[in-house]
């Protein structure tokens, strides 16, 4: 039965509830199929009984049963099968507690999952996608799956993670937000087959998008990249994007102190002592490669750090920029040392503001903690 024939019962039966079975005795519609067979089975000689089971019948079919009418297009083709494994459910089930505020707990997550070869259950796809379009584009779109890569193509919802790893056509007929992240995706994964895609355009882009793509590059970034970047830095037409190159051999050649020398170079810190705000830019630059000993070393100074922070009163900050500066290097913190920390910030107890601060951190560090045992 199509549409407008189970419209047309639909309305006979709400003209009688209109009209009421005490002014017009209601006469159970007939149809044919099953809706006919199941209207048949209803009690003739209960009018008001006939007349709403009647409507509830046809509101049911209207809403589910009635055949669609004709998209105008054909039906997608399935989505390929996805060989990568799924990520647990406690795994999955953390995107529930990331928020733009604090990106770098998703880019965490995002990176063990990458590193762990896994995918998010499909059913948690389309909450991925939203939540890292904004927060490592390619990584987001590796970690969802082929079934989010095939969703966000059938939707035109997510156009930045519309592509399928072995097809080049996002990369050469997409929109640039798809070009650019299916050219990080493969950098991840295949760096020379990135480099080489992108030397095969790169004449015909224009000059903010080759600034653009060539920050793709900084993925994997190898010796095996100087050919073509020392190329770029020395010819390309684009102030811009010859900058941009140059930035990234600086990288290749870095002659800055290696993590160790700066976690070296930082350890004076430790002398009971409140920081300066340089003390503090130096322990920011230790970056995410501090050592577990050198992390557990911060964890267990983090009670004194607080406590000297604090001002008597417990009320407020005696520095009101701490805040801005303590809770990244939190980010920093090697995953073993998490609970020391975790101990540190619960024997501060303040009041106030500082306490909802505190709290914070508390659930930060427990969560970085749940998303390394989750993987």
């Amino acid at each position: 039965m199509n549409g407008q024939a189970i419209e047309a019962l639909w309305q006979k039966v709400l003209a009688a509830a209109l009209l009421g079975t005490a002014r017009q005795p209601f006469a159970v519609p007939k149809t044919e199929g099953a809706l006919g067979a199941l209207l048949s089975q209803l009690d003739a000689s209960d009018p008001e009984g006939a007349l709403l089971s009647a409507a509830a019948i046809l509101s049911y079919v209207r809403r589910s049963g009635a055949v669609p009418t004709p998209l105008g297009r054909a039906l997608p083709s399935p989505c390929p099968h996805d060989p990568q494994p799924a990520m647990s459910a406690e795994a999955a089930r953390l995107l529930l507690f990331f928020d733009v505020k604090r990106p770098y707990l998703l880019e965490e997550w995002l990176r063990l999952a990458f590193a762990h070869g896994k995918r998010v259950p499909e059913s948690h796809a389309p909450d991925l996608l939203t939540l890292s379009e904004q927060t490592q584009p390619a990584l987001g779109a590796l970690v969802v799956g082929v079934r989010g890569r095939w969703l966000a193509t059938q939707l035109g919802k997510w156009t930045y993670a519309a592509f399928q790893l072995d097809d080049d056509s996002a990369w050469r007929t997409g929109a640039f937000v798809t070009r650019k992240t299916f050219l990080g995706a493969v950098r991840l994964l295949e760096p020379e087959r990135a480099r080489q895609l992108l030397a095969e355009t790169w004449e015909r882009e224009p000059a903010q998008q080759r600034a653009d793509l060539l920050d793709a590059l900084i993925h994997n970034l190898s010796e095996a990249d100087l050919p073509f970047l020392s190329q770029v830095a020395q010819v390309d037409r684009a102030l811009g994007v010859r900058e941009r190159a140059n930035g990234l051999i600086e990288r290749l050649k870095q002659t800055s102190p290696s993590p160790e020398q700066r976690e070296a170079e930082a350890s004076s810190l430790f002398e009971k002592r409140v920081w300066q705000a340089k003390e503090i830019a130096l322990l920011g630059r230790c970056e995410h490669s501090w050592s577990l000993a050198f992390s557990q070393r911060f964890a267990a100074y983090i009670e004194y750090l607080l406590k000297n922070a604090i001002a008597p009163n417990g009320t407020r900050w005696l520095d009101s920029s701490f805040p801005t500066y303590f809770e990244p290097l939190l980010a920093h913190l090697h995953p073993e040392a998490l609970p020391i920390a975790t101990a540190a910030l619960e024997s501060v107890t303040p009041a106030g503001a500082i306490a909802s601060h505190i709290a914070q951190w508390q659930a930060i560090v427990r969560l970085r903690a749940e998303i390394h045992a989750a993987f």
